[in-house]
This record gives structure tokens, sequence and C-alpha cells, in this order.
């Protein structure tokens, strides 16, 4: 590809019919949409000017780093409440890292597990997933205990402790989290072909290979996902005693 700058002011042409698209249905959504472009347009070219120089230097450690400091980024701003980053961030972290070396390995990239080009794409999957899945699981979790404190004292009453007493909350916190990825998952390759399949095929990639490193990759996704959602339980139950 040779995407030069003018290509990419000319492509914010293709907003004009969109703004006035919404001008003339008096949306209001006409200053909303070019701050978020704007902001996009920001993160990005920030987002790039980093990576450019991660992936030039290309040093083991220094991957390993970007990939704690993009969940911690992550995390920070998509985790509003302050009591779920820590758990959120701490169990994406140990899950996705181990899990995305396994699945490089798996797949057979043709180099270090430990490259720029490998690693931190493959991570940063691995991690939007597992942060969505805890949030909302987490947050689902704090919930039910909240709102069923007297079942909670029920089964500790009738000697039940540990995972036993926490039980129904983990359970029905894990299955309103996954529902929504499965969800998504069913309709990935009937009715959208996924971002990472896309790309895979522009970089000229076998179209088989492309859509085996796609399964592999979505099995690691959930794997971790589960993983993480479930070391997070465990972590906020340390950080409440």
């Amino acid at each position: 590809m040779n995407i030069t700058l003018f290509h990419l002011i000319l492509s914010m042409l293709l907003l004009l019919p969109v703004g006035y698209a919404f001008w003339r249905l008096d949306t209001g959504l006409c200053r909303q949409t070019m701050m978020v472009v704007g902001r996009i347009a920001v993160s990005l070219l920030v987002l790039a000017f980093c990576l450019h120089y991660v992936f030039l230097w290309d040093f083991p450690w220094l991957n390993l780093l970007w990939v704690a400091v993009q969940g911690g980024v992550a995390t920070a701003i998509y985790c509003r409440r302050r009591w779920l980053v820590m758990p959120v961030y701490v169990s994406c972290l140990v899950c996705s890292l181990p899990l995305s070396l396994a699945v490089l390995w798996l797949t057979q990239v043709g180099g270090s597990v430990l490259e720029a080009r490998f690693l931190i794409p493959v991570a940063a999957v691995m991690q939007a997933d597992s942060l969505y899945v805890c949030r909302h699981g987490l947050s689902l979790y704090a919930f039910y205990r909240r709102q069923h404190a007297s079942l909670d004292e029920y089964l500790r009453g009738n000697g039940a402790e540990g995972l036993e007493a926490q039980r129904p909350f983990v359970a029905q916190a894990v299955r309103r989290a996954f529902v929504p990825a499965l969800s998504q998952m069913l309709l990935a390759g009937c009715v959208f072909v996924p971002s990472l399949l896309v790309g895979l095929l522009l970089m000229g990639a076998e179209p088989l290979q492309a859509t085996a490193f796609l399964a592999v990759l979505t099995v690691g996704a959930i794997c971790c996902s589960v993983a993480a959602l479930l070391l997070s339980l465990y972590i906020y139950h340390l950080l409440k005693k």
C-alpha cells in the first residue's frame, strides 16, 4: 500500500454527504461527528507514531512493555469506575499474554513470537475481547451481590462457603457477560466479515490460511475472556477483604 497524506485528506471528503444529511434532517449530529472524527484522527496519529518506532526497534522487552501499557491505557479509558480498573487490568494482562504467545506458536507465524508485528496485534485482540467481558461480568456480579444480599446470607447461614456461596452470582454474571459476545461471534462470516480477516487478505495472505489463523485466534480469545473474567472475580474478592 502507498497511502499518502493527500489521500487521507481526500478521504475526508466522503464525510460531506454525511454532514449534509445530518444538517438537512436537523439531527444535531454534525458537531458531534466532527469531534469524534477529529479525536479518532489524533489518536490514530499518536498510535501510528509510537508503533512506528516500536516496530522499528523491535526489542522483545519493549514489545512486552507495549502490551502492558496498551492494556493499562485501554482499561483506564474503558473502565470508568475506579474499583474495576485493578482487577480487570491485572486479569486481562495475565491471561492475554501467555495465550497470545500460544496462538502465535500454534499458527506457526514464521518468526519469533515476540516480534512486534506478531505479538502486539494478537495481544490487542485478546485484551479487547477480555476487557469487554471482564468489565461487563464484574459489574453484573457486584450488582447481583448487592441486589440479592439476602440470598448470600441465606447460603452462608446454611453452611455454604467459598465458591459454593458465590456460585449463583458467578454463574449469572458469566452467563450475562458472554451472551452478547457469543451472539456477535455467530454473525462472523455469515452476516459480516471480521475486520482482522479483511486486513489479512489485504496484506496478501491466502484465504484458507487467513481463515485458519482467525479461527485459532477466536478460540484463544474465548479462552482468554473466560479465564480473565474468573480471575478478575477472584482479584475483586481479594481486594474486598
